[in-house]
C-alpha cells in the first residue's frame, strides 16, 4: 500500500470519530438532564415522562452508534496485502559479456623453393597447402625467396646468369617480368630481405672475400656494406617491422650468434650467448619476438626470443631437425622446414593452438619457406 492510501484512510476515520463523538456526547447531556429530573420529581407523571425520555435517548445513541459503524466499515478500504514495487521485485538482470569473436587469420601465399622437378625452382602455395605453382623455370638454381611488403613481387637468388655467382632477381608475384637486381660480378648474392616500407633490400654477399650484410635500394642502386667485418662472417639479414634495425648472423665470436643493428650498420651487438649455433633470424610483426633456428637442443629446431635476447624458448612441441622459420598471417603462424617426414617439407605451426601442419606433399627439398600476403587485386 502506498504512502497516499495511508493518510486517505487516516483523514476518513478521524472525520466518523468526530461525528460519533458529537452524538454521542449530546444524548449523554440530555439523557442525564432526563434522569436527573426523573429522580427528583414529585410528579410521578412527570416522572414516568422523564423515564420515557431516558429510554428515547438510550435508543438514539444506539441508533446513532449503528450508523456511525456501517459508515466505517463501508468508508475503510479493503485490506490490501503490500507489495513491492515494481523495481524492487524485479531480479537486477546482468547480461553476459558478448565473446570477443576471434580476429580471421590473414590469408596469403607462401613462397620457396623446391627442386620437386629436376632442378631448384621457386613456387608458390596457398597456405592452406592448396594450388602449389611453379613461377620460374631456370636450368639453373633459383632459391630462397622473398616477398615484397605488399605482396607484388618476389626477390630471389639465382645462378641463371652465371652457374658459379648467385645474384639477385625481382620478379611480379606472378612469375613475370624476372630481371637481375644488381650487377653482376663474382660472389653469391644470398638471403634477400625486403625492408619494411619497400625501399630497400638486405642480402649477405662473400663479393668483398667474407659473408658481410649489404643494402641496396629496390631498384638496384645505392649499394651498401653494413656489417664491414672482415674477420667473420656476417650473414641472414632480418629487418624489424619499423625498419630501424637489423638482426643477423655473425660468427666474430667463435660461433653462430644472432646480433642486431641499426639500420645504417651502426650500434652491433649480440643477442644470444650459446655453445650451439643460431641462425637464420626472423623478426615477429610486432617487433617483440625474433624467431630462429637452432642447434641448442637434441636436434636442429625452431627457437623463440624476446627482441632484447631474453627468454629463449622452444617454438615447437618437439625438435625434428626443423629449419629456416619465417612469420606468417599477422604473426599467428610460423613457417618452417623440416625433415621429419623423410624429406625436407614446408610445415606450420600456429602459436595460438600450438597445432602443427604440413603444408607440402612433395617428395625432394622443399626449403626456405616465406609467407606473403594476397597481391591487392587490380
Amino acid at each position: 500500500m502506498g504512502y497516499n492510501g495511508l493518510t486517505s484512510m487516516s483523514s476518513s476515520d478521524g472525520g466518523f470519530a468526530m461525528v460519533y463523538y458529537l452524538i454521542a456526547g449530546l444524548c449523554f447531556l440530555v439523557g442525564l438532564s432526563a434522569l436527573a429530573g426523573a429522580l427528583f420529581s414529585r410528579s410521578p407523571a412527570r416522572r414516568r415522562t422523564l423515564f420515557a425520555a431516558v429510554w428515547l435517548v438510550l435508543w438514539l445513541v444506539s441508533i446513532a452508534l449503528v450508523y456511525t459503524a456501517e459508515r466505517r466499515g463501508a468508508a475503510r478500504p479493503a485490506a490490501q496485502t503490500p507489495t513491492r514495487s515494481a523495481t524492487a521485485a524485479s531480479a537486477t538482470h546482468t547480461p553476459r559479456p558478448t565473446p570477443t569473436p576471434t580476429p580471421a587469420i590473414p590469408a596469403g601465399l607462401v613462397a620457396f623453393h623446391s627442386d620437386r622437378t629436376g632442378d631448384f625452382e621457386i613456387w608458390v602455395i596457398h597456405d592452406d597447402g592448396t594450388d602449389p605453382k611453379q613461377l620460374t623455370s631456370s636450368p639453373e638454381r633459383d632459391i630462397e625467396p622473398c616477398w615484397s611488403p605488399d605482396g607484388s613481387k618476389i626477390v630471389f637468388a639465382s645462378g641463371r646468369d652465371d652457374p658459379d655467382n648467385l645474384e639477385l632477381y625481382v620478379m611480379n608475384a606472378d612469375g613475370s617480368d624476372q630481371r637481375r637486381l644488381v650487377e653482376l660480378q663474382p660472389g653469391d648474392d644470398l638471403a634477400p630481405a625486403w625492408s619494411p616500407d619497400g625501399s630497400k633490400i638486405a642480402f649477405h654477399s662473400n663479393r668483398d672475400g667474407n659473408l658481410e650484410v649489404y643494402v641496396v635500394n629496390a631498384d638496384g642502386t645505392g649499394l651498401k656494406n653494413l656489417t664491414n667485418y672482415p674477420e667473420a662472417n656476417d650473414s641472414r639479414p632480418s629487418w624489424s617491422p619499423d625498419g630501424r634495425h637489423i638482426a643477423f648472423v655473425s660468427d666474430r665470436d667463435g660461433n653462430s650468434e644472432i646480433y642486431v643493428m641499426d639500420a645504417d650498420g651502426s650500434n652491433q651487438r649480440r643477442l644470444t650467448f650459446d655453445v650451439a649455433n643460431d641462425t637464420v633470424p626472423r623478426w615477429s610483426p610486432d617487433g617483440r619476438t625474433i624467431a630462429f633456428e637452432s642447434t641448442r637442443g637434441v636436434r636442429l629446431s625452431i627457437y623463440l626470443m624476446d627482441a632484447d635476447g631474453s627468454h629463449v624458448r622452444p617454438a615447437l612441441r618437439q625438435a625434428q631437425e626443423d629449419a629456416a622459420p619465417a612469420w606468417g598471417n599477422g604473426g599467428r603462424r610460423i613457417y618452417f622446414s623440416s625433415l621429419r617426414t623423410g624429406s625436407w617439407e614446408i610445415f606450420y605451426v600456429d602459436l595460438v593452438t600450438g597445432e602443427e601442419v604440413q603444408l607440402t606433399k612433395a617428395e625432394g627439398y622443399n626449403r626456405y619457406p616465406a609467407w606473403g600476403p594476397l597481391p591487392a587485386s587490380k
